[in-house]
């Protein structure tokens, strides 16, 4: 399975590996924020220091986003969420970072 995050408010389009059989993750979350060990780090003020993250699960070929008790919030198609599953094509807000999710076949 390969999953992909759009910057959305980038001049260019700038994707972001989450997963992909070439690059697999070493553990099933892959956590967003401004802190260091974030595997996205996002350099905002308003996005917490650790503050979702993305579970992918290979097995179930699904995608959840979860939201690690962010001061700013987490947004799936502008509804705020604690947690839920994505879909291809969702549109994901990290405090006001919009991101969209690409999920596909592994090729």
């Amino acid at each position: 399975m390969e999953v992909t995050l759009e910057r959305l408010d980038q001049p260019e389009d700038v994707g972001i590996i989450v997963d992909s059989p070439e690059i697999s993750l070493a553990r099933p979350e892959f956590v967003i924020g401004r802190a260091g060990d974030c595997q996205l780090q996002i350099p905002s003020r308003f996005v917490s220091r650790h503050h979702c993250e993305l579970i992918v699960d290979e097995r179930d070929r699904h995608v959840r986003i979860r939201d690690l008790g962010s001061q700013n919030g987490t947004y799936v198609n502008e509804a705020p969420v604690d947690e839920c599953e994505l879909k291809n094509g969702d549109r994901l807000r990290v405090a006001c970072i919009p991101f969209e999710i690409r999920i596909g076949s592994a090729k």
